[in-house]
């Protein structure tokens, strides 16, 4: 079977960007890669570190906030690190320490709630928590308990049932219990003994 010429390697990557990591270093040029890109922005993972440019960093996050990992720290700007929490707020994990700020983690939680976890704990106000608890409710988790209300574990269980396992034993109540097991009968798992054998409780 003959090998792929550069033109196949550019059909490939073309339709799987990914495709970039089987290519011989040798022709891993900065087109290909920027088309490589272009189509999945994880494609940076297996661009050689000599043609990372701001440009292509740029183009990767743009299509793939995750490929913020793979970005060499010098080419890692605040501007660079918006785009990318924009497109996914997992990114977020990916900043360096200085620009998390409150405006970026709030843009990650919009976009992805669960970045929560990620955020540093002197950002995680209630209205970050409800932020993000109504894009994700299991963001419950990554929220600290003294800002765990009655409202917040009501706002989560609408969004997702399974939020229940987060949720406050002394705020299990029969309502939001019911509430999360109608979102999600999975949720039954999550509700105490004491109200699973109350008659009236059905969802």
């Amino acid at each position: 079977m003959a090998e792929n010429t550069y033109q196949d390697w550019m059909q490939e990557v073309k339709i799987d960007g990914r495709t970039l990591r089987f290519v011989p270093e040798n022709l891993r040029t900065h087109e290909l890669c920027q088309i490589a890109c272009k189509q999945d922005g994880w494609a940076i993972e297996y661009v050689p570190e000599a043609l990372k440019t701001a440009e292509l960093c740029q183009i990767a996050c743009e299509q793939n906030g995750w490929a913020l990992e793979f970005v060499p720290k010098d080419f890692k700007t605040l501007e660079l690190c918006q785009i990318a929490c924009e497109q996914n707020g997992w990114a977020l994990q990916y900043f360096p320490k200085d620009f998390k700020i409150a405006e970026l983690c709030q843009i990650a939680c919009k976009n992805n709630g669960k970045a929560l976890q990620w955020v540093p704990e002197d950002f995680k106000t209630a209205e970050l928590c409800q932020i993000a608890c109504k894009q994700n409710g299991c963001a419950l988790e990554y929220v600290p308990e003294t800002l765990k209300t009655a409202e917040l574990c009501q706002i989560a269980c609408e969004q997702n049932g399974l939020a229940l396992e987060y949720v406050p034993e002394a705020l299990k109540t029969l309502e939001l219990c019911q509430l999360a097991c109608k979102q999600s009968g999975s949720a039954l798992e999550y509700v105490p003994v004491k109200i699973l054998e109350q008659q009236n409780f059905v969802y």
